[in-house]
């Protein structure tokens, strides 16, 4: 029987769950050499005195892939976790700041300890690492987004120019940047719902100025109907609630949800009236046209 080769079967096992692990983007890495670089020291640290990052609110600013946990605890079943995980001290414990699906699957397959790079972090820059390391671009919600730039915006130094610059890092337009912050302002169900496909993120422009209680009328509204919102049919709520002052029903969303049928056949209407009478006026003339001929009429009959 040969001699098992650990070295390679570690640096196998390493390119395994590097791959697995998000991808760190440049700009972060040349940011964070010292630690990339493999300038610091490593710490073997005890599970027992790890613990996962939690902003001030209690809440974790970072999703974990169950599925992504057990791709990595089964690359490092034979030899452990053995790339480090960031972390820095909190007393007596140690608070994971990069590396939390190793964490993860170090736990699932119950090590007693993993490898650390300890350094004492301030709160502005474990907020970068944790969007810049830990986000998957391809699958952040609308609503993760809008928290992010959010808090990107409130460590900013000037407005315009650093706001352009927060927008390239993430390689969106500054305006797209705005409409993600705009989630913001949405009601907790309507940010779902937008992460979810319902609403249309074009439509956000129109419905994020919208008053509370408008916003949970749009929202019973469109759990009724089914309907996805897009930007046109925002707008259409949107003028509608401008008309009314915001008092709008449930039913009067509704009824801008479902008009689709009965404005494709007054377009059909207009059509046949072209063809019989053979002219050519615009939807606009015929309308101002139907209206003048309608008040005529009740004119008419009311003498």
């Amino acid at each position: 029987m040969g001699k098992i080769d650990f070295t390679a079967m570690k640096n196998s096992r390493k390119a395994i769950e590097d791959k697995v692990e998000d991808n760190i983007p440049t700009e972060l890495e040349e940011s964070y050499s010292d630690v990339w670089g493999g300038k610091e020291k490593i710490t073997t640290i005890e599970l027992s005195r790890l613990k996962s990052y939690m902003d001030k609110n209690g809440g974790q600013p970072y999703k974990i892939n169950p599925k992504k946990v057990e791709q990595i605890a089964a690359s490092a079943a034979d030899i452990g976790i053995i790339t480090p995980l960031r972390v820095r001290p909190k007393g007596e414990i140690y608070e994971v700041i990069c590396g939390h699906h190793r964490f993860e699957a170090a736990k699932s397959l119950c090590q007693i300890s993993v490898p650390c790079i300890v350094k004492d972090y301030s709160d502005e820059e474990v907020f970068k690492i944790l969007t810049e390391s830990n986000i998957q671009r391809d699958k952040t919600l609308p609503s993760e987004y809008g928290k992010i730039f959010a808090r990107y915006m409130e460590l900013r130094n000037d407005d315009e120019t650093t706001a352009g610059e927060i927008a390239a890092k993430f390689d969106v337009s500054k305006k797209t940047m705005y409409r993600y912050l705009d989630v913001n302002r949405l009601v907790s169900e309507l940010q779902e719902m937008t992460d979810t496909g319902i609403i249309n993120i074009g439509a956000v422009d129109y419905i994020a100025k919208l008053d509370t209680d408008v916003q949970n009328a749009l929202y019973l509204a469109l759990d009724e109907t089914k309907v996805k919102l897009s930007a046109a049919l925002a707008k259409r709520v949107r003028s509608l609630s401008d008309s009314q002052n915001g008092l709008v029903e449930i039913s009067d969303i509704v009824a801008v949800l479902t008009d689709r049928e009965d404005k494709k056949a007054s377009v059909n209407t207009y059509e046949n009236i072209r063809k019989k009478y053979n002219v050519t006026i615009s939807d606009s003339e015929l309308d101002e046209l139907t209206k003048r001929l309608l008040d005529d009429y009740f004119k008419s009959v009311s003498r």
